[in-house]
């Protein structure tokens, strides 16, 4: 990994909330081999219809779960799954969302599931705290490309300022919890990502406490 390269990465995460590593960078902690894996687990698990989010949040998407974090983090029982989690455990990945981070804590996952959303369809605007006031950031692999509009867009804390993030095939964001967000409308093609959520905390669900 180039130093000046990660440097600045941190610095946009501390500075913006979220950064963007495109599959080409020499920073991005995914291989073909494991991208490869997990768009097709993606492409096969059972979908379902969402319209509302776990942060109450409007929506317009197809969602396939592979640990939910209703009540506390519990795997879904499907053949899919396990596979998926092993790969988004594996160290290099892990690693390199912990130096992004600046923690040497452990990092857990609370929530992972694949968000397909089709043309004229998006995420509302919403806070992951909302989910779970435990979650520490998300982090987003872009699964496909053929796609229009579908932008990450992350609001500023104490500004209605926002940076928009265009992902392409393979892009990894990793996004801080705290600050808001929306995918904006996909105007064509569909729009294809593995969400997971990371903590520092494996137990119950304080939103329900």
């Amino acid at each position: 990994m180039q130093k000046e390269n990660y440097s600045n990465l941190v610095k946009n995460y501390e500075k913006k909330g979220t950064i963007l590593v495109p599959f080409s960078s020499s920073n991005n902690p995914l291989s073909d081999e494991d991208f490869s894996k997990l768009k097709n687990y993606c492409t096969n698990v059972k979908k379902e219809f969402i319209e509302i989010g776990d942060a109450g949040e409007k929506n317009h998407l197809l969602v396939g779960r592979f640990i939910t974090d209703v009540k506390k983090p519990e795997i879904v029982k499907n053949k899919y799954s396990k596979k998926v989690i092993t790969i988004l455990k594996k160290k290099k990945l892990v690693n390199f969302i912990k130096k992004i981070l600046k923690t040497k804590k452990n990092i857990f996952l609370r929530r992972v599931q694949f968000n397909e959303i089709g043309k004229n369809c998006f995420v509302g605007y919403h806070l992951d705290i909302d989910s779970n006031p435990d979650y520490i950031a998300a982090c987003v692999i872009q699964l496909g490309s053929k796609f229009k509009g579908g932008i990450y867009r992350v609001y500023q804390k104490k500004s209605k300022k926002f940076y928009d993030y265009a992902p392409s095939k393979g892009s990894l964001i990793i996004s801080n919890c705290l600050y808001p967000h929306e995918v904006t409308k996909v105007k064509a093609g569909k729009r294809g990502s593995l969400v997971f959520f990371v903590s520092y905390k494996k137990g119950l669900n304080k939103r329900n406490s």
